[in-house]
């Protein structure tokens, strides 16, 4: 009897309900249509292009597990050092740069917007562009001076908004700047889908915005460079930012690819155009995968460019955390 009163007195537990993470729906939305998309020009509208036997494709395996080797050699010694600088980090500064709420700070990070350009500037380099684009239709421009006219002003407006902050936090400009470049790189391959899309997967008219520079020496720096920067992020950030690793992640196994492809660029240029260029996971490539190479590259690139994206929001908040607002 005493227990049941006991029993009626205690308050029950409310029931416990499902939290939804926005950002990882919101991920897995844009992962999803984008995979949808690439699946259907996978099997609507395959690139046309020499193939090689799967005899003549296995020939230079070697090239590849040494890229692979390089790759994992490389992400072990960053790896190491991120574990290393954070655990050499105190606890009191880690704890210094997370104590502030997010209740206090702008719905959009300060450190996103623009703090030293004024803002006729912005408008000016706005009506600049946009009245590039009318001239350059009526004067049959190419796509590629086309799409320089209209960035033109937009490299000045950048240069002094990255010197501003670089004065503050350099290591923040500089993901700012490899966030904006990686963009312009996903541009050109978003264009050159739609191109393939409208040649029939014809590779031949198929090279993006700016066609004189795909070629494989300029993807294997642009995307060594990429790969390189996501480690020196890694390292100085002190692996506290766990988006920015799925970023080098998906960067290591680009690289692998593009170790691979120059190599055979460099030293094996007949197979390589004889269709060595598909490289290890494109279709009919090394191992092979249902995606024909621009498909694979652009997949590659999507998932880095993705997790940079959050992870450079997350640091501007972290900026903000750790910056005092100009009014203070």
């Amino acid at each position: 009897m005493e227990s049941s009163i006991a029993d009626l007195g205690r308050v029950a537990p409310p029931p416990r309900r499902w939290i939804v993470d926005r950002r990882l729906m919101g991920v897995a939305i844009v992962v999803e249509i984008a995979t949808v998309f690439l699946a259907y020009m996978a099997v609507y509208v395959p690139v046309l292009g020499p193939k090689l036997t799967r005899t003549e494709v296995t020939q230079h395996w070697t090239a590849a597990l040494v890229a692979a080797a390089i790759v994992v050699i490389f992400d072990t010694f960053v790896i190491r050092a991120a574990l290393s600088a954070r655990s050499s980090g105190s606890a009191a500064t880690m704890a210094s740069r997370t104590a502030a709420g997010d209740e206090q700070l702008p719905r959009i990070p300060r450190a996103l917007r623009f703090e030293c350009v004024p803002a006729k500037w912005l408008y000016a380099a706005l009506a600049y562009s946009l009245a590039t684009i009318p001239f350059s239709v009526a004067y049959g421009a190419p796509l590629w001076l086309a799409w320089l006219l209209i960035l033109a002003p937009w490299w000045v407006v950048i240069a002094l908004e990255a010197h501003h902050k670089h004065a503050r936090q350099p290591i923040f400009a500089l993901f700012g700047v490899m966030v904006i470049l990686q963009l312009l790189h996903m541009v050109e391959h978003s264009t050159q889908l739609a191109q393939l899309m409208l040649s029939g997967g014809k590779l031949a008219k198929s090279h993006g915005v700016i066609g004189q520079l795909d070629f494989e020496t300029v993807h294997f720096v642009a995307d060594t460079t990429l790969w390189l920067g996501l480690a020196v992020l890694a390292v100085n950030f002190k692996s506290r930012n766990a988006w920015l690793w799925v970023a080098f992640a998906a960067a290591s196994f680009h690289e692998v690819e593009h170790l691979y492809l120059f190599w055979l660029n460099v030293t094996e240029h007949t197979f390589y155009l004889s269709g060595g260029a598909a490289g290890i996971m494109g279709h009919y490539g090394l191992i092979g995968s249902p995606l024909d190479r621009p498909y694979l590259h652009y997949a590659y690139n999507f998932i880095v460019i993705v997790p940079m994206l959050i992870a450079f929001w997350d640091e501007a908040r972290r900026v903000d955390r750790i910056t005092p607002s100009p009014a203070s």
